[in-house]
């Protein structure tokens, strides 16, 4: 389930239903042992956690404005740490430090499954289907001509660490099903986790 490669992200689309998108969270936690933290005016870094650079970009840039729009100041990850820095934990570090950051709101990927909809089966004892030729016409009308209609979940891990001190302050696991795209994921996702840290007391409401 963990570390997904760039492929299997760019595949979304291909394999993703023409259902509606939706964006929940399976579970949250919240750190008992801190003290209250509130981000609003502070600089907070926007971290995308994936080998696919024009992935991280935009995802980084989408959770950046989020963050922005409920009073923190959102800085997106790839403009302060290279690509080539950004598994350097030493520069990554240097450069968030010289960003005057003082938190950072991580996203990654930690599943995808295909699920196809279970088909239902119900036998009506009709007096119509009880012979062959009474159930002749209504058969071809409601005969199977597709495959099962089928869904793609996607489950993506968001954290949130002051740090000074360095501590995990929350955490929430989304699934989103059928996403329609890689970009309108993390839309989905990164509005949804800003949300949650709006209600938790670390952002305030979203500017008009």
């Amino acid at each position: 389930m963990r570390s997904l490669k760039a492929a299997s992200l760019a595949g979304l689309v291909a394999v993703s239903s023409a259902c509606a998108t939706t964006t929940f969270f399976n579970s949250t936690w919240v750190n008992p042992y801190t003290k209250p933290v509130e981000l609003s005016g502070q600089k907070v870094v926007a971290l995308m956690i994936t080998g696919d650079e024009t992935t991280r970009r935009s995802a980084e840039d989408t959770l950046a404005r989020e963050i922005t729009s409920r009073g923190g100041q959102g800085i997106a990850a790839w403009s302060i740490i290279s690509t080539a820095d950004v598994q350097n934990e030493e520069k990554a570090r240097a450069a968030m430090t010289s960003a005057g950051a003082v938190a950072v709101v991580t996203m990654e990927v930690v599943g995808q499954r295909q699920e196809f909809d279970p088909v239902s089966f119900r036998v009506s004892m009709s007096t119509g289907r009880r012979s062959f030729w009474g159930n002749y016409h209504w058969a071809w009308r409601t005969s199977w001509g597709s495959m099962p209609q089928s869904r793609t979940n996607v489950w993506v891990e968001t954290l949130v660490y002051s740090l000074t001190p360095d501590d995990l302050l929350w955490a929430g696991r989304t699934r989103t099903v059928n996403p329609s795209s890689v970009t309108g994921l993390f839309s989905e996702v990164a509005s949804a986790a800003a949300q949650e840290m709006q209600r938790m007391g670390l952002l305030k409401a979203p500017t008009k």
